[in-house]
């Protein structure tokens, strides 16, 4: 599992080759050729698993991928069957071919129901939205007031029915494109029962597939996503081994902490899927599945926090120390348990050095290979134990409560968030309204569609719908203002690089429609399947694709896709604009509220601990307030992210981010923290600490902001020295510093320091 790319030979390897006895120069120059040419085969192998890594890691269980196949075959198969129709009914082809392909485009990529039945409703939903928009827009037509009347309206009502959840997200978009794609073609009036034949047929044919061959294989899913959790793991050891080596550098740090983020992520994705229980293996429970993900996550942990500590202070250690210390990584990277065991002894005391740290990397090791080998070996997902005694940590199916629920397979956003925002006690300021969000953004989507009608036929009376849709778009997936304002620029930047792809590519398909066709299919797949990593680059490929469509239709020229691009600049400035002035939901408030659920969640989680330490029962899992604590980490980091004020003026930048890392730090303590005390015995002293600890965060959850302190004097008492107390008797009552539980509180105890005040200490304020 662990196979990070091989940085260097390991230490126990580079000191046997100088001592390996050489007779003659002849043979000291073939060694060298020898070692030359070995090196260069590792580094070619280092280069192909890099690739593969980041390849798998960036598109965990496949989801990306799986969409992109589904578009490109869907829509590809859908126009061959609406080209046999057209030929059939003795019908001109543009008609079904395009709406019929676009129909199969929002299907394929919006229908994501997990079972087969879910699918198929969701489809024949769709059917008759798209059915009912596309022949009021027909009807209209020509009435041009009326059909922009009803442009406005159908923008409003696609957003609003976003409240009865995810899957009216993606009919909502189904029914407002529906209607955008009978002004894009002009469709007269007496063509209208063609128009409904192409969609009827092209949903049939969709919702066909969608259940069969398209139908995505949980079990096999989660096994990917596995896949993608062993890549992270592997990305995050080659940052450990870059931080050993440049232990100055400040960027190596961040790429570090940036990989752990992203190891979360996947990990919480893992336990997301877990509620399915077509996901699990046979006969094993959810439940072990979910403590081997938090495993891998405290392993990993371990090992990047004591290789941190080492390259702090690596001037002060021997040189075989840290060559030990590389080999130990490189090892693990590459699964190998024999090196790995046989350096980590030589870590425990290297040249008669007692040196913590090291001790904590050999163990870290050993104890993340023997969680990885329980995957590969089969026992972990063996229902049978084999020695015949009960798992305590197996639970029954019926009694395990998912803590993540997923949206069409991928994490949630921040709607739950900035719908709580609104409720804050100083929201009315920004606010003047309580509207629920999706009814604020349904508004916000009606008034960027009006404005961005007037200001895109002052443009182009033929071409303002490019303004409607960049206006409308903008608006799809964001909940803040913050998000927004990042989307729409995204799409500008995206369309901008577009127009130089339309116009290359365009020459070279003009004349060659079926040459033009393909590239269509290609860049829809493209776009769908960068979209999440990028919106800029989704639009890129979006934009390409038009440009081969107009090539279709024989209207391709530069001015049209010059056009384009004023009407989306104009469009996606009118969607700031309205985000930012019309009911908005602001990115501070949300992170505010991301910030207090997740020290909420840290203190439920705590508590938790305590009250098992104390031999009580507990209403929840400490695991699965662990996984909430994980997800509440997540929406901060997402929060901060579509903070406006800090991307485009710089304020408060450095000290956001570090702040997010401090947060990091204490989630990664509290899960090590509660899987320490899972099989524990009861211990007071512990339980007396994370009853302290738990109300430090709740100190933190109540306060209005994070404040910075004033570093205490020689002398002055520090907030967290009461909790220290407390660990100095739980030190003196078990094996002293070594017990993992006494060093994971008196990591979050440090952590939770550095975030702000505990009961009346002096503090200053800041943003």
């Amino acid at each position: 599992m662990m196979t990070p790319p091989l940085r260097t030979r390991s230490a126990a390897a580079a000191r046997a080759d100088e001592n390996e006895p050489v007779t003659s120069p002849v043979d000291q120059a073939r060694t060298r050729v020898r070692a030359g040419v070995g090196a260069g085969l590792d580094r070619v192998v280092q280069e192909v698993r890099d690739a593969r890594d980041r390849f798998v890691a960036s598109d965990p269980g496949r989801a990306r991928q799986r969409i992109a196949v589904r578009v490109f075959v869907a829509v590809g198969s859908t126009l061959l069957v609406e080209w046999a129709l057209a030929a059939l009914l003795r019908q001109p082809p543009r008609l079904l071919i395009l709406f019929g392909g676009v129909l199969a485009m929002l299907l394929a990529t919006g229908v994501k129901d997990a079972g087969r039945r879910g699918a198929a409703v969701t489809v024949l939903i769709g059917t008759g939205l798209a059915l009912l928009s596309a022949s009021i827009g027909v009807l209209i037509a020509p009435h041009h007031l009326a059909s922009l009347i009803g442009f406005v309206s159908i923008s409003f009502l696609a957003v609003w029915l976003r409240r009865f959840g995810p899957r009216w997200f993606a009919l909502g978009f189904v029914f407002w494109q529906s209607y955008f794609f009978t002004l894009f073609l002009q469709a007269p009036r007496s063509e209208l029962p063609v128009l409904w034949v192409a969609l009827l047929v092209a949903a049939g044919w969709v919702g066909l597939l969608l259940v069969t061959v398209l139908h995505p294989d949980p079990r096999r899913t989660l096994d990917r996503t596995v896949v993608a959790l062993r890549a992270r793991a592997r990305a995050a050891i080659s940052a450990a081994l870059d931080v050993l080596d440049e232990p100055d550098n400040a960027r190596t740090l961040r790429r570090l902490r940036r990989q752990l983020v992203q190891v979360d992520e996947v990990a919480l994705l893992l336990d997301g899927q877990l509620a399915e229980p077509r996901a699990l293996p046979a006969g094993v429970p959810p439940g072990r599945l979910r403590r081997w993900t938090v495993d891998v996550q405290i392993g990993l942990d371990a090992v990047c926090g004591a290789v941190r500590d080492i390259a702090a202070r690596r001037d002060a250690l021997p040189a075989a120390a840290v060559g030990d210390v590389r080999a130990v990584l490189t090892a693990l990277g590459w699964g190998d348990r024999a090196g790995a065991d046989r350096v980590a002894h030589a870590l425990a005391a290297p040249d008669g050095r007692d040196v913590p740290a090291l001790r904590r990397l050999g163990s870290a090791a050993l104890f993340l290979l023997d969680t990885v080998g329980a995957w590969d070996s089969g026992a972990l997902t063996d229902p049978a134990r084999t020695d015949g005694s009960p798992d305590p940590l197996d639970v029954e199916e019926d009694d395990f409560e998912p803590a993540v629920t997923l949206v069409g397979g991928a994490l949630p956003g921040s709607a739950s968030l900035a719908e709580r925002s609104l409720d804050q006690p100083d929201a009315a300021r920004f606010a003047p309204s309580r509207w629920r969000l999706t009814t604020r953004q349904a508004v916000q989507a009606a008034v960027a569609a009006a404005l961005a009608i007037v200001a895109g036929e002052l443009i182009s009376p033929q071409r303002f719908y490019w303004a409607v849709i960049a206006a409308f778009v903008a608006f799809a997936g964001a909940a803040t203002s913050g998000e927004t304002v990042s989307k729409s620029a995204s799409r500008i930047l995206g369309t901008v690089l577009g127009l130089f792809g339309a116009v290359a590519l365009g020459e070279v398909t003009r004349g060659h429609p079926v040459w033009a066709a393909l590239a269509v299919l290609v860049c829809i797949a493209a776009a769908f399947f960068v979209q999440v990593v990028s919106n800029s680059a989704m639009v890129f490929f979006f934009t390409v694709m038009l440009g081969q469509l107009y090539t279709l239709l024989g209207t391709f020229s530069d001015r049209v896709l010059i056009l384009r691009l004023e009407e989306t600049a104009v469009g996606a400035l009118i969607g700031i604009g309205v985000s930012l002035l019309v009911l908005p939901t602001h990115s501070r408030a949300t992170l505010r509220v991301a910030r207090q659920t997740f020290f909420t969640a840290l203190a439920d989680l705590l508590d938790a601990c305590g009250t098992t330490l104390r031999g009580e029962p507990v209403d929840r899992s400490a695991l699965t307030l662990t996984v909430l604590v994980e997800d509440a980490g997540r929406q901060v980091v997402r929060a901060r992210k579509a903070l406006t004020r800090g991307r485009l003026f710089g304020a408060n930048r450095l000290e956001l981010r570090h702040r997010v890392s401090v947060l990091g730090a204490c989630g990664a303590a509290a899960r090590a923290l509660a899987a320490a005390i899972l099989d524990r015995g009861p211990d007071p002293a512990l339980a007396a600490v994370c009853a302290e600890l738990a109300e430090a965060a709740r100190e933190l959850a109540a306060a209005p902001t994070l404040r910075g302190t004033t570093p205490p004097g020689d002398g002055e008492a520090r907030p967290g020295d009461g909790v220290r107390v407390l660990l100095d008797a739980v030190a003196s009552a078990t094996d002293g510093r070594r017990d993992p539980a006494y060093r994971a509180a008196a990591r979050l105890n440090e952590a939770l320091e550095l975030l702000g005040p505990r009961s009346a200490r002096e503090t200053v304020p800041s943003s």
